[in-house]
């Protein structure tokens, strides 16, 4: 069998439209057939015509408990597709499901309409954190309607998963963002001045286009993390961030250089101005920034030593 196409996203994200318009695609037409497997039913539905034009049967999993290794097992020994597609409940708990050993390639799909995400987001944080989690593709309808909130968005996904490619659909079409658009600082200001959560996004920024901050002065605050590679002249500056709960903790951070390193403790805060350059990390194997610090001073730890996202 093929590939698997794991759809997720609530209710009235646009999930259905989204795999009619995957499937009317001559592109995506393969010989053999395709199983749908719907999980929730909404207003947008499959009409027979598109089924049969697509060589496509569908399967409703109404109860989350159906949904297991041994009920996907025999829908599949049923139709004997080339491929499966799963329009997933965004209310069902993604995080231990199993799939059928045999099935290899998974490639999931999120799936949201841009007007409703924050109500989601402020919500139901942890089944949105996981509908991400895994997701090659982010797929955004309706974001034309909050173009000023959609960076915003973007980068709070992907501080869950870095890897995910977004899709940002307009009625007009597909929306390209400008990278410095939105950016909780001014790319262009003589010194970044970077509050909590400028300091994250400098940091995941800084390592997709480190180009743009060769040379930036920045300004930040943040816990110092002793290295035994960095010896006495290196640490890493970072912060924990919380992606849905506080038993989900990531962390991002910078590397520092600084000549008297030995002078700062493990897991001390510090406040600390520096320049940031571009370096090859050999084990990496790639450029990445670094900061150079010019000054630096130890502060107290600050009330709130996680920064929240989504």
């Amino acid at each position: 069998m093929g590939t698997v196409f794991f759809v997720n996203g609530f209710l009235e994200a646009g999930k259905t439209t989204f795999i009619k318009e995957l499937i009317s695609r001559e592109s995506f037409r393969i010989p053999g057939k395709t199983l749908i497997l719907l999980c929730e039913e909404g207003n947008t539905e499959y009409s027979a015509e598109e089924l049969a034009g697509s060589d496509s049967v569908l399967e409703i999993i109404e109860d989350e408990k159906d949904f297991n290794e041994e009920k996907l097992a025999a829908l599949e020994q049923k139709y004997r597709p080339e491929r499966v597609i799963v329009e997933f409940n965004g209310m069902w708990d993604r995080k231990n499901l199993v799939f059928p050993w045999y099935w290899e390639d998974i490639m999931e799909i999120a799936v949201f309409d841009a007007t409703t995400f924050k109500l989601y987001s402020d919500n139901m944080r942890s089944l949105l954190a996981e509908q991400v989690r895994r997701a090659e593709l982010v797929f955004f309808y309706k974001a034309d309607e909050v173009r000023d909130k959609l960076s915003y968005y973007v980068r709070n996904i992907k501080a869950i998963n870095s890897g995910a490619a977004f899709v940002l659909r307009g009625a007009k079409g597909d929306i390209i963002l400008d990278p410095d658009e939105n950016l909780p600082y001014d790319i262009n200001a003589d010194e970044l001045v970077l509050d909590d959560e400028g300091f994250v996004v400098m940091c995941m920024d800084s390592l997709e286009r480190y180009e743009v901050y060769e040379g930036k002065k920045v300004h930040f605050k943040a816990c110092a993390y002793k290295m035994k590679e960095g010896g006495d002249f290196e640490f890493i500056a970072g912060r924990r961030i919380m992606t849905c709960c506080e038993a989900d903790m990531s962390f991002i951070g910078i590397i520092c250089g600084y000549q008297k390193a030995y002078e700062i403790d493990n897991r001390e805060w510090v406040e600390i101005t520096g320049l940031l350059k571009v370096r090859f990390d050999e084990l990496l194997q790639r450029d990445i920034p670094v900061c150079r610090v010019i000054d630096i001073k130890k502060v107290a730890v600050p009330e709130n030593e996680i920064v929240s996202m989504l």
